[in-house]
């Protein structure tokens, strides 16, 4: 026992001792589970740099979820100041002893392929081990590789290092070559450790050896990789590779490395050609194998690892199962722990009842691979005159308790004495249902509600109460989704869902119910899109940004988040392209010209018109129509022609023209009640401003008078050259000017002047315009050329675009 009090954990022994810290075996008493509690040395806790490295380990690890590295369950500091982290406990030896006990080479590709993926899970996450030594790789239960120890790892980008520059830290003789002279290492030095660990796999001892540490990396450094003994000749390629002294001529990545693995061919032992190779067990019990250790112990967000062997449905009449790896013998456990259990009761009561008869039960396995039990004779009942001795004779013969399960098959029992046996199936699921109601969902290992109805519906594929109970518990994991976005603890919802898509999805047949979870996930991601989106709209970047981040959190493949994202940085800056929304649709397109004005990109169009003529304009304007002049000429006016009939072809993408300064005015007031921001024609020093970037007009830049003009309008006063419209063009037909569309050509523009440029005011009667139409001769104006008219004139060749103002 030891005086160090920890709160929660019951110490029972010390397990290992090292220069920082050291390791007891402890029960955690909240999960009544057995654990590794990792202790930082007192002597060095007062060391802020110590301290710094213990719980930088026990961090890191906590961050690496995979079943072949080992996991961190809780990390603290004590009131009085004890370091401490308690991990996943390891009590099936560790790399080195399995190589003392000898195996096979296939064992070895197993094992190597565990670690390798263990570092190449690390490395993806930016850490680098550097210390992949025999000591490192233990083994849990189930056999598989462990990696532990990460207490000299750190990320490739830290810059501040514990460890101080040109100091190399390690065990000697499994380090790198850049590692022995102390400089930078990477995922490259690792896997020079695992080429090493290799070697010791192979031969039973390193690569290198020496007098002393500095010896034994002089050698890593200077001496040429050696040759492995006869009959491991075809493992030289991938060792030559692994121990390479120029990190650039290794195996690049843990995937590499794995490949490589691939292409051994593994050297053929006498125990590996027997069709069912002995795996020598210490007094494993029949309830450990029936419970089926899982890959990696659970912890809280972190499901058990069933083997999806065990998983697949199974047919009545074939066992469906990995090649090897059969699924009965983890059935007949399950059965045999119960059957055990209600029979060594029996003996024990004949035992102090002096039960003389004796029946044999065996089990036998039928072709279709499920147990059945022989029915055996009933033996006579014992006379009560008999039964004094009986219980002498059984008190002095009776073995110890750890034979009885030695004796139980030797012994005849009178099977109608015996207590039923329990549906394993129905027994699975009680003790799961209770799991389920105490919230023991995926934790603790073994003894959750999870594996407890996976290892139903191992037994019996059939079982719907099994099945329905896997999918209780990915609900139950949804409730608490609920409840942690409630609390507004969004990365709880997050990883409660993925639980839950994990928990149903282990279920074959179970797209239904994983689309619900990703159904709801789905429905938070389109709130917080529709958030940003608004903000969006809004100018808000800050707003928008926060939208689009916790949609990707929710869902870190979605597009619609991932483009967004990007388009909320560029709010507000010039360029940037935006429409407001509008009733059931949306406002103008807009671009950013400058930090408080957007440009409207088009003129406004006969569509666009239109809607506010039918909600509001008619009523307004219709009784006070006034006359519309064709090609500006005050000749050719008539009350006749107007914005829908202004003699000129058009549809709806067309400029609208024949309207007044009024009118333009109105529309721009209806769109600012639309939207809630205010709208408005822009004033001339905006205009030139927007227009100063436009091109020498030619008829691909610019719609003037052309060719086209003059046979329509039989005349010789356009260009020559033919841009093929005669009157208007659909607008954006020709190429923008810093994002806007035909401020030279297609029509000219009103802009909020009294008179050519003068300020706004409510007694001004004539009102500016600027640029060039439709109309207009090139050689003989300028887009520059400014031009008023009265505020109820109106042509076809004249209209409008608005401008938007932006908060500042």
């Amino acid at each position: 026992m030891t005086a160090i009090d920890i709160p929660g954990y019951v110490i029972r022994r010390e397990v290992g001792v090292g220069g920082m810290a050291s390791v007891y075996l402890a029960l955690q008493t909240s999960l009544d589970r057995e654990v590794a509690l990792k202790i930082m040395s007192p002597a060095l806790a007062a060391d802020p740099t110590f301290s710094k490295r213990f719980l930088q380990e026990a961090r890191m690890l906590a961050s690496l979820a995979h079943p072949n590295i080992v996991q961190v369950y809780d990390v603290g500091v004590t009131q009085s100041q004890v370091n401490y982290f308690s991990m996943q406990y390891l009590a099936n030896g560790d790399f080195a002893q399995r190589v003392r006990l000898g195996w096979s080479e296939k064992d070895l590709l197993r094992v190597l392929e565990g670690v390798a993926n263990a570092l190449g899970y690390a490395h993806l996450r930016g850490y680098v081990h550097r210390d992949v030594a025999p000591g490192n790789i233990l083994f849990d239960a189930s056999d598989t590789p462990i990696l532990t120890d990460f207490g000299i790892a750190r990320a490739f980008s830290q810059t501040a290092r514990i460890t101080s520059a040109g100091i190399s830290v390690g065990t000697s003789h499994y380090m790198s070559p850049e590692q022995a002279r102390g400089s930078d290492v990477d995922a490259r030095s690792d896997l020079y450790g695992l080429g090493v660990l290799t070697w010791f796999g192979l031969t039973g001892k390193p690569p290198y050896e020496g007098a002393d540490g500095f010896a034994v990396s002089y050698a890593h450094v200077f001496e040429p990789i050696p040759r492995l003994p006869p009959g491991k000749e075809h493992w030289q390629t991938l060792i030559d590779k692994a121990l390479a002294k120029d990190p650039a001529e290794r195996y690049q990545s843990a995937e590499e490395f794995i490949a490589a693995l691939a292409e051994i061919e593994p050297e053929t032992q006498e125990e590996e050609r027997q069709e069912a190779p002995t795996r020598v067990l210490k007094r494993d019990s029949l309830q450990v194998a029936a419970s089926r250790p899982s890959e990696a112990p659970t912890r809280i967000g972190v499901l058990p690892g069933i083997d999806p062997s065990l998983m697949k449905n199974q047919d009545s009449t074939q066992t469906q199962a990995a090649p090897g790896r059969s699924v009965w013998p983890w059935v007949l456990a399950g059965v045999g722990a119960l059957l055990i259990g209600s029979v060594g009761y029996l003996l024990l009561a004949n035992r102090s009842t002096g039960v003389a008869g004796k029946a044999v039960a065996t089990a036998t396995v039928a072709p279709s691979g499920n147990p059945q039990v022989s029915t055996p004779s009933l033996p006579t009942q014992p006379d009560r005159g008999a039964e004094a001795a009986s219980q002498a004779s059984t008190a002095e013969t009776a073995p110890p308790v750890d034979a009885l399960g030695d004796e139980l098959f030797a012994t005849e029992l009178d099977m109608a004495t015996v207590p039923t046996v329990l549906d394993p199936v129905a027994e699975l699921v009680r003790l799961a249902r209770s799991d389920l109601a105490g919230q023991r969902l995926t934790n603790p290992v073994r003894k959750n509600a999870f594996e407890r109805f996976s290892l139903a519906l191992m037994i019996d594929a059939k079982s719907k109460v099994a099945r329905q109970g896997i999918f209780d518990v990915a609900k139950a994991y949804v409730d608490l989704a609920e409840k942690s976005l409630g609390a507004g603890n969004l990365g709880e919802f997050v990883d409660y869902l993925a639980k839950a898509e994990q928990v149903a999805g282990s279920v074959p047949d179970s797209a239904a119910e994983v689309a619900q979870v990703q159904s709801r996930r789905q429905v938070e991601v389109g709130k917080y899109l529709d958030a940003a989106q608004s903000a969006l709209a809004d100018l808000d970047s800050d707003a928008a940004t926060a939208g689009f981040e916790k949609a990707m959190q929710i869902d870190p493949g979605n597009q619609a988040a991932r483009s967004g994202l990007q388009k909320a940085k560029s709010i507000g800056k010039p360029g940037y392209v935006f429409r407001d929304k509008m009733g059931t649709g949306s406002g103008p397109e807009l671009v950013v010209v400058s930090s408080n004005l957007a440009f409207s990109r088009r003129e406004t169009t006969r569509g666009e018109f239109a809607s506010w003529w039918r909600a509001e304009g008619r009523q307004k304007f219709s009784s006070a129509g006034a006359s519309c002049r064709d090609r500006e000429s005050i000749f050719r006016s008539s009350r006749k022609r107007d914005w829908s009939s202004p003699d000129i072809t058009q549809d709806d993408s067309h400029p609208v023209v024949c309207v007044s300064f009024a009118q333009a005015t109105a529309y721009a007031n209806w769109i600012s009640t639309q939207t809630g921001h205010t709208y408005r024609l822009p004033t001339p020093s905006e205009w030139e401003q927007a227009a100063r970037n436009a091109p020498i007009a030619s008829c691909t830049s610019a719609n003037l008078a052309d060719a086209t003009y003059n046979r329509v309008f039989e005349t010789k006063n356009g260009a020559d050259c033919n841009d093929g419209f005669a009157a208007t063009a659909p607008a954006g037909r020709f190429p923008a000017v810093s994002g806007v569309f035909d401020l030279d050509g297609n029509v000219r523009e009103w802009v909020a002047a009294c008179g050519k440029s003068a300020a706004l005011t409510a007694s001004c009667r004539e009102h500016g315009t600027r640029g060039r139409g439709w109309a207009s001769i090139a050689s003989k104006e300028q887009l520059s050329d400014a031009n008023d008219f009265a505020e109820d004139v109106s042509m076809n060749s004249l209209g409008f675009r608005l401008v938007r103002e932006l908060v500042q």
